[in-house]
């Protein structure tokens, strides 16, 4: 399998996962003896379940045997990135939106470097926590690491 192969089960896939509502965050492929493992992260805002995760690794499944766009034998895994799954982008901070989350941000904010609250909104250029001392607004550019946390 290249990469070319992998563009093609992108492409394929994303309708599926768009009538899902659901995004895909990562796809990767490896060899495992004789098959090919496609492995697929997705997630949506309010996060994936387990029985989510089974109907698209149903539905995406059959569509590519339909579709013939694998020629060699596969496994097809669907799963959510975890919630140990570092926020890096800002689509990231979207669907993690009313989720309590933890950051550690650079020493330019000025203010505590590590913060625990609910994620309020996310702005152009910024994310608006709501800790609780208040709600605060955080620069992108200053969150040096921020992760779904457990909620309180």
């Amino acid at each position: 399998m290249d990469d070319g192969q992998l563009e093609s089960i992108k492409r394929f896939v994303e309708p599926i996962l768009s009538e899902a509502q659901a995004e895909l965050v990562e796809l990767s492929w490896h060899r495992q003896g004789r098959q090919v493992v496609i492995r697929l992260l997705v997630d949506h805002v309010g996060g994936v379940t387990i029985q989510d995760c089974a109907r698209l690794n149903q539905r995406i499944g059959q569509a590519l045997d339909a579709a013939e766009c694998v020629a060699e034998p596969y496994t097809l895994e669907v799963s959510s990135p975890g919630l140990d799954r570092p926020l890096t982008t800002r689509r990231d901070f979207e669907r993690a939106l009313g989720e309590p989350i933890e950051m550690t941000m650079t020493a330019s904010v000025g203010g505590p470097q590590r913060l625990s609250g609910t994620l309020l909104a996310v702005q152009p250029e910024a994310i608006v926590v709501v800790t609780d001392a208040g709600t605060v607004t955080i620069p992108l550019a200053h969150v040096r690491s921020a992760v779904k946390a457990m909620a309180w």
